[in-house]
């Protein structure tokens, strides 16, 4: 049993002194976990937007890098051999893949995204992980976050511009989703945001309050793909939207309010879960989208979570830099694994079975 990890940055102090410098959070109803980031004065004495001097542009076929930003503010992919709580295999992508985050395992591939420089790469598992293989963008990809694989191509939440969008595997889109567009327009910072359809976002930082929603997770509901949901990290929402309805009419509805900083939303036998981050709480949904169930976790800010095979689930609480492990069904802690506590960790999941080989015997070699 693998377990599979992104981490932003190996170096987190540099991530946090620039959401301080930028005023950090202000506190939602409902929050339980207060630092200076999720509790910030919201005071700036920097820009909440700026060119990324660093960011260049390359045909498709160019794997990059296209960001050329401070070689130790890359992270890296791990990947855990659960049983053992022992990191089994570690990427080597500098800064041409140079911070990872959503991911997700499709077609014999890996496909993640490179948040910082806008990008969607196919990576290689067989027969042996971690060749970069096809690099994927567009121009309104920004401070991408969660990744989906759908029967047409990927679908990516675009934190940066409060945007949920669909492209085939060359980068063309299928379907587009602009928060701005259906009356998400203030943002915690008080601008106003709009639609960024039509602009090129890759080469532009949009701090989180700056966005009007940081929109950070999306997935379809159904097999036929008719429905998305997604997750709204300032206005602590669950929503849904019909991709059924004419673009205009595409107004989502509300499944879920009165949450605290929510991100990852994963499908699991019989209904979903999701990490509520700063109420110290993961929440159980039926199929029904209805509350069936809370896990409490006393710690910090809970960035990911994700169910085993076995049944039991997995969260990461970054604040603690730490793996926790609750046992169904009574949801008691069964193990906790460190982390290094310069991570940034971000998305779990579970390797196939399918590919776990492939990564076993990278260790081996590299051993």
């Amino acid at each position: 049993m693998l377990l599979a990890a992104s981490v932003y940055t190996t170096q987190n102090e540099r991530l946090r002194a620039r959401w301080k410098l930028e005023g950090g959070l202000p506190p939602v109803p409902g929050q339980k976990v207060t630092t200076s980031l999720t509790s910030g004065n919201g005071q700036t004495p920097v820009p909440l937007t700026w060119m990324k001097e660093e960011y260049s542009f390359h045909p498709p076929e160019h794997l990059g890098p296209t960001f050329n930003g401070r070689a130790d503010y890359a992270g890296v992919f791990v990947v855990y051999d659960w049983e053992r709580r022992e990191r089994i295999w570690q990427s080597d992508w500098g800064m041409v893949l140079g911070n990872p985050a959503g991911y997700c395992f499709a077609d014999g591939y890996i496909y993640m995204n490179d948040f910082e420089a806008g990008n969607i790469f196919r990576i290689g598992i067989e027969p042996e992980p971690g060749k970069l293989l096809q690099r994927i963008s567009h121009p309104y990809f920004n401070d991408l976050h969660s990744l989906e694989r759908t029967r047409r191509g990927l679908m990516a939440a675009c934190s940066g511009t409060d945007l949920i969008i669909e492209v085939d595997l060359r980068g063309n889109v299928l379907w587009e989703w602009w928060a701005a567009e259906y009356g998400f327009t203030e943002t915690p910072s008080g601008e106003s945001r709009t639609s960024g359809r039509g602009g090129e976002h890759r080469n532009r930082y949009y701090h989180t309050r700056y966005q009007a929603t940081h929109l950070n997770c999306a997935v379809m509901r159904d097999p036929g793909e008719r429905f998305v949901l997604c997750l709204l990290f300032h206005q602590g929402q669950l929503l849904q939207i019909d991709r059924s309805q004419p673009l205009h009419q595409q107004k989502p509805e509300l499944i879920l309010d009165g949450l605290a900083r929510p991100h990852s939303l994963e499908k699991i036998p019989g209904g979903w879960i999701f990490c509520n981050s700063l109420a110290k709480e993961l929440v159980l949904l039926d199929d029904d989208l209805k509350i069936s169930g809370k896990i409490p976790y006393d710690g910090g800010w809970i960035q990911d979570c994700t169910r085993l095979p076995n049944g039991n689930i997995v969260l990461n609480d970054v604040d603690n830099t730490v793996l926790v492990e609750f046992a169904a069904p009574n949801w008691e802690i069964v193990h906790t694994t460190p982390y290094p506590n310069t991570w940034r960790m971000g998305e779990l999941a579970m390797v196939p079975p399918e590919h776990e080989q492939a990564f076993l015997q990278a260790q081996q070699a590299v051993a």
